[in-house]
C-alpha cells in the first residue's frame, strides 16, 4: 500500500495560472508530512506565505486603485453628479469586486486596507511581505489608524509594531494585539474622546445579515447609553412576561420577541403616547401573532402546491432565501394583496417600443422577479433596492421592452449613466434595422469595467428552488384583490 508521501507527491505544487504576472512554483515536499516537526514547519512556512501573499495583494490593489484614478472618467455628457462625486473610487471598487469575485463591501473592505497599508503605514507593509505578523495584526493597526489625523497615522502605526510582542518575546495573537493597539490609540489620539464620540455618533448604522435554518441576525451599532437604555427594556419586558403563568420560552426568546414586537407592533418615526407605550406590561405576542402583523411589503415566491398546502417543499424569501413552507403560508394569508402574472388582453403590452420611457407598474414588478437582484456579477442588491434601466439607452433609441430592461443597483445604475462601466449585449442584432427603428437587441449581457474586464451579467438564479424562470408573458402583470380570510391564496408568481 502506498504511504502519505508517495499518494500526495506531485499534487501539492502551486503554480499560477498567469505566469506572465506571477511566475514559480511553490511545492510542499511530501516528506515533511511524516514526521509533527515537519508539520509545524510546514504550517509556519504556510503562515509566512499567506503573510507575504497579502502584502502583495494589498500592493496590487493599492496599483489598480492608481490605475483607476489615473484613466479618463468624463463619462456621458449632460449627467448630473452621480456617487456623490466619488466615480473613481466607486469604479476601483468594482474592479476589486469582479477581479476578486467578492462583493462590493468586501471589495471596498479590501480597497481601504490595501490603500492605507500601502501608503500609510510603509513598515507595517513590510513587516507583513517579511511574515513577521500576520493580514489580522496588520488590519488592527490599519483599523484604529483609520480614525486618527493623517499627520500621526504613520507614527502610530510604527508604535503599534513596537507593541507586537509580549514582554517575553511572544508575539500576540491578532485578538490580543487588536486589544493593545485600541488601548494605545486611546491614549495617544490628539482628539478629545468628546469629539472623538460625536463624530462616531454619525455611523450609527442598523444591518440585516442572513444566518442557517431560516434566521438572520439583525445588528445594530448605537451610542453606548441609548443601546443600554433599549436593551434594558427589552429585558424588563421579557422578564415581567416569563413570570405570566402559562408562559413556556426562554428569557432569550422572549427578549427576541419583546423586540420583534417593538418593530412590527410599535410607534416607528413618532413618539409612542404614555398609554400606547409598547412593551407596558402586556404580554408578549408569540411568533405567529408578530408574523400577521408584518405590515411592510415581503415578496416571497412560493411554488403553487406550496401556497396550496400540498406540498411541504421550500419558497424564496426576497433579500433572505430559502424558507420554510409554513413560513411562507404564513406570510401569504398577511398579505393584503397578492401579485400574480397572467396575461390579459386589456393589460399594457410588455413591448412598450418608444412609446414610454417609463415601465408601468406591471411591467416593472415582472422585471424585478425575472432579475431578483442587480446584474451586475457579485451584486447581490435586492430587486427591491434596484432600478430599472435601458440596456440601450432611451437617448440611443433604446426601447422599452423587457428584453432591453435590467436590473441595476443604485452604484452600478449611475456608472452606467456615466459610460464609465458598460452593460451591452454579447450580439447586438443591427440586421434588417430601418431609419426610425429602434435599435434591437440580442445574445447574452455583457458588463464591462472601466480598465476592459468583460463579465457575463445574469439574472439571479433560483431555478435550483422554484424551477425555470418564467418567460415574458404577452401582457403586463397586474394586481388581483386579496383572497378571503381563510382561503387557499393563488401564489404571487
Amino acid at each position: 500500500m502506498a504511504g502519505t508521501a508517495d499518494r500526495v507527491a506531485g499534487e501539492l505544487t502551486f503554480i499560477s495560472r498567469h505566469p506572465e504576472s506571477l511566475h514559480g512554483f511553490i511545492e510542499l515536499d511530501p516528506r515533511a508530512l511524516d514526521t509533527p516537526a515537519g508539520v509545524a514547519k510546514g504550517l509556519r512556512a504556510l503562515a509566512e506565505f499567506e503573510a507575504f501573499s497579502a502584502s502583495l495583494r494589498a500592493l496590487l490593489v493599492d496599483r489598480q486603485n492608481q490605475h483607476v484614478a489615473d484613466h479618463p472618467l468624463e463619462g456621458r455628457k449632460g449627467q448630473p453628479e452621480r456617487l456623490g462625486g466619488e466615480v473613481a473610487h466607486a469604479a476601483a471598487v468594482s474592479e476589486i469586486a469582479a477581479l476578486q469575485n467578492t462583493s462590493e463591501a468586501a471589495a471596498a473592505r479590501t480597497l481601504t486596507f490595501s490603500v492605507a497599508l500601502v501608503n500609510t503605514h510603509p513598515a507595517l507593509h513590510e513587516a507583513l511581505a517579511a511574515g513577521d505578523i500576520t493580514e489580522s495584526h496588520a488590519r488592527a493597526v490599519v483599523d484604529q489608524a483609520a480614525t486618527l489625523p493623517e499627520r500621526v497615522a504613520e507614527a502610530f502605526g510604527i508604535e503599534a509594531l513596537a507593541r507586537l510582542r509580549t514582554q517575553k518575546g511572544r508575539i500576540r495573537t491578532p485578538g490580543e494585539f487588536r486589544s493593545v493597539v485600541r488601548d494605545l490609540r486611546e491614549r495617544l489620539h490628539p482628539e478629545s474622546i468628546t469629539r472623538r464620540r460625536e463624530a462616531a455618533r454619525e455611523d450609527r448604522r442598523v444591518w440585516l445579515q442572513p444566518d442557517e435554518d431560516g434566521m438572520c441576525v439583525l445588528s445594530a451599532l448605537l451610542p453606548a447609553e441609548t443601546a443600554r437604555a433599549a436593551y434594558e427594556r427589552l429585558d424588563g419586558a421579557a422578564r415581567a412576561a416569563r413570570d405570566r403563568d402559562g408562559e413556556h420560552r426562554t428569557l432569550q426568546q422572549l427578549r427576541a420577541d419583546a423586540l420583534l414586537q417593538l418593530c412590527l407592533a410599535g410607534h416607528v418615526g413618532e413618539a409612542p403616547q404614555p398609554s400606547e407605550a409598547p412593551l407596558s406590561g402586556e404580554p408578549i405576542p408569540s411568533l405567529e401573532q408578530l408574523l400577521s402583523r408584518v405590515a411592510a411589503e415581503v415578496v416571497v415566491h412560493i411554488p403553487l402546491a406550496v401556497a396550496l398546502g400540498a406540498s411541504d417543499d421550500v419558497a424564496y424569501l426576497d433579500g433572505y432565501g430559502v424558507i420554510d413552507a409554513t413560513t411562507a403560508r404564513l406570510l401569504a394569508a398577511a398579505a393584503p394583496t397578492w401579485q400574480r402574472l397572467f396575461t390579459d388582453d386589456e393589460g399594457v403590452p410588455v413591448k412598450l417600443g418608444r412609446s414610454t420611457y417609463r415601465p408601468p407598474p406591471g411591467l416593472v414588478r415582472f422585471i424585478q422577479y425575472r432579475d431578483g437582484t442587480c446584474v451586475v456579477p457579485g451584486c447581490t442588491a435586492a430587486a427591491r433596492r434596484s432600478e430599472i434601466d435601458h440596456t440601450i439607452e432611451w437617448q440611443d433609441g433604446g426601447a422599452t421592452d423587457a428584453d432591453n430592461l435590467a436590473l441595476l443597483c443604485t452604484k452600478h445604475h449611475a456608472l452606467k449613466s456615466l459610460a464609465v462601466f458598460r452593460l451591452r449585449r454579447s450580439m447586438p442584432d443591427h440586421g434588417g434595422r430601418h431609419i426610425g427603428e429602434p435599435p434591437k437587441v440580442s445574445g447574452d449581457l455583457v458588463w464591462k469595467s472601466l480598465l476592459g474586464e468583460e463579465y457575463p451579467a445574469e439574472p439571479a438564479d433560483r431555478t435550483h428552488i422554484l424551477g425555470p424562470r418564467p418567460a415574458a408573458p404577452t401582457a403586463a402583470p397586474v394586481a388581483s384583490p386579496a383572497p378571503a380570510t381563510g382561503a387557499c391564496a393563488p401564489p404571487p408568481f
